[in-house]
């Protein structure tokens, strides 16, 4: 019998987009220190911050 093969996104994606949120992340944080304290920047540093480690999780998970 043959096993059925789920096709899943290449790794260097989960990478490439865990990289960018922590860029995003760093670039926000980076404007608050500069401009002062706002929510909305809070806001986008979280957001970010937390795609990042979800992307690096989905990057080291096991297959």
């Amino acid at each position: 019998m043959k096993e059925n093969q789920v096709q899943s996104l290449p790794r260097w994606v989960f990478v490439f987009l865990s990289v960018g949120g922590s860029w995003a992340s760093g670039l926000y944080l980076g404007m608050q220190m500069v401009e002062g304290s706002s929510t909305a920047y809070l806001i986008r540093i979280i957001g970010f911050g937390a795609l990042g480690l979800v992307m690096a999780w989905g990057a080291a998970a096991k297959r």
